[in-house]
């Protein structure tokens, strides 16, 4: 269901159209009495049915309380001949997603500083009690300084509850960034998208996505049962230390024990970041005194028991 150009949303009157995702079409839009350019997403892939309207308002009303520098801000809400839309901040950068596909690689001090942001916000997010279900670099857009905000909180939630239209491509998550608690159908809280960013962190660096090349049923599989390859052997200036327990299956894991903390999981990458020749050299041995004097009694290197302790309470 396309919008004209000229079309009046509430406040705001829809200028051109900007993308088709999987959840439903992105438009341009500004607010004269503000001067605020924003964007319109017409969320098509839900069904126009008064128990997901509902829904949607209740999600959206959370959302709209969201206030944090990384998450993106809702604006307003509404329905257009049936169907839901929310008008939302617009980015000007685009999205990571789209700056991949173009072949764009991000050095390792731009990868920290992009998901130390996306970070911050599943901090906050999960501090308010909402879950993200859908951490990928197409939900993850760029400002006009280049910094990230996170986009499409709760959505996957409400595609997951409402009655789903068939569009091809929906789903309560995106295959390659899927937790293994989401494969299995099990209850999602805070860890599933710290798995989500880990997934995210290791393409970022290593340059590949953890399960490459595999068709949809292997890389489910693949979420709970496999192990990927270090991300060291794909890129060699990664410290080979391995990684904290995101990726491993669940015979050599508890599920539990995963990083709950997003940005406890930035502060471990820092450390797999460094470079091998950077690595922090051994202090060298502390010199032996001259020959006829002793170190004195107090000294905090030596033992209680040292003969030269014996010597001088004598």
């Amino acid at each position: 269901m396309p919008i004209e150009p000229g079309t009046a949303l509430g406040a705001y009157e829809v200028h051109e159209f900007l993308g088709q995702g999987a959840m439903g079409t992105v438009y341009r839009a500004f607010h004269a009495g503000l001067a605020r350019p924003a964007a319109v997403k017409v969320l098509q892939a839900i069904a126009p049915d008064p128990d997901a309207t509902a829904r949607f308002r209740r999600e959206a009303q959370s959302i709209a309380q969201m206030r944090h520098p990384n998450v993106l801000n809702v604006y307003d809400f509404g329905e257009y001949e049936g169907t839901p839309y929310m008008i939302v901040e617009y980015m000007p950068g685009g999205s990571l997603s789209d700056r991949m596909k173009a072949g764009e690689r991000f050095d390792r001090p731009t990868a920290l500083r992009l998901l130390e942001g996306i970070a911050a916000a599943l901090d906050y997010a999960h501090s308010v009690a909402i879950i993200h279900r859908d951490v990928k670099p197409a939900n993850v857009l760029l400002d006009g300084r280049g910094n990230p905000v996170l986009a499409d909180f709760g959505l996957a939630k409400l595609l997951q509850s409402a009655s789903v239209k068939t569009v091809s491509g929906v789903t309560t998550g995106t295959p390659a960034y899927m937790s293994p608690e989401q494969v299995m159908g099990s209850a999602v809280g805070p860890p599933a998208d710290t798995y989500a960013l880990t997934t995210m962190a290791y393409e970022f660096l290593a340059g590949a996505i953890p399960f490459e090349g595999e068709g949809m049923l292997e890389l489910l599989y693949a979420h709970v049962h496999r192990e990927p390859p270090a991300a060291s052997s794909r890129n060699p200036e990664l410290s080979p230390r391995p990684w904290p327990p995101n990726h491993r299956p669940p015979s050599r894991r508890r599920w539990r024990c995963r990083w709950r903390c997003p940005q406890r999981r930035r502060r471990q990458l820092r450390l797999q970041c460094r470079r091998r020749s950077s690595r922090r050299r051994p202090r060298p041995a502390r010199p032996a005194p001259p020959p006829g004097r002793r170190r004195p009694a107090g000294d905090a290197f030596e033992p209680a028991s040292s003969p030269a302790r014996w010597a001088s309470s004598s």
